[in-house]
């Protein structure tokens, strides 16, 4: 479990709070996804809970530790970390950038044991890329990358996965592929997963729960399918909607 209590946040040398007052809690098993517009806050949201930027209120926990007392090795071995995009310095190849998700669990003067290639190749056939291991990484698709990356994270075996806008450069399908892959990894592994997504029609589909951001603070919170509602969208996007249901689902469409 992840608990986000009071987080406050601001640049230093700034009087403007970027972060205020946010508050919510994500449970293993479930896809929590923080939703808002662009520059809302939810990727500075993400750097404080993993304490890669400094907030000056508040505590972010993670099963009962306090995340700001662990060291950086140790906070890898709760966090993993699924990011926007990756460009690699060198054409690594894909099990190479998997298998760099066991970097915490390596000494500084070793090298990755059996272990750790273990873990790797079970990671990538969990995401179901086992065929492109031996593939550069520079060379694989947008949705073959994300997959990559989300490997990486499994393999590093940490109870939490953040993963950043993680269908922000993807096309329809691999969009669907990828939170699919994200839902099933959820439920099968017990992980806690908080992701950032804009589009309330993907968090409609893929989440547990949702937490609604906006200029910072939290607008509404709960089961997508509960908060998501013609209003919402209206105050946070400024866009006027239409609420519908299809097979069971709802969707919300605009109205032109």
């Amino acid at each position: 479990m992840v608990e986000i209590k009071e987080l406050f946040f601001r640049h230093k040398g700034s009087s403007s709070d970027v972060i205020k007052g946010v508050s919510f809690t994500a449970n293993r098993g479930f896809i929590t996804t923080i939703l808002g517009p662009n520059g809302s806050g939810k990727t500075t949201l993400f750097k404080c809970i993993l304490g890669l930027w400094k907030y000056y209120r508040g505590e972010v926990k993670v099963d009962g530790a306090s995340v700001e007392r662990l060291s950086f090795r140790k906070r890898a071995r709760f966090f993993s970390v699924v990011p926007q995009e990756h460009e690699p310095p060198f054409p690594y190849s894909v099990f190479d950038v998997v298998l760099m998700g066991r970097a915490s669990y390596v000494g500084v003067f070793s090298s990755p044991g059996k272990r750790d290639y273990e873990k790797a190749e079970e990671a990538l056939e969990i995401v179901g890329i086992g065929r492109l291991k031996d593939t550069p990484y520079t060379k694989i698709s947008g949705g073959e990358r994300q997959l990559t990356l989300i490997a990486r994270a499994i393999a590093q075996g940490s109870p939490v996965m953040l993963l950043d806008e993680p269908t922000s450069h993807l096309d329809f399908k691999n969009q669907i592929n990828v939170l699919k892959k994200i839902k099933e990894i959820a439920i099968q592994r017990a992980l806690t997963i908080i992701m950032t997504l804009h589009d309330p029609n993907l968090s409609l589909l893929f989440s547990d729960k949702v937490v609604v951001i906006n200029s910072g603070s939290i607008i509404s919170e709960g089961a997508p399918g509960e908060i998501i509602t013609e209003d919402l969208i209206k105050r946070v996007y400024g866009v006027d909607v239409k609420r519908s249901f299809i097979d069971g689902h709802s969707i919300i469409c605009p109205i032109i």
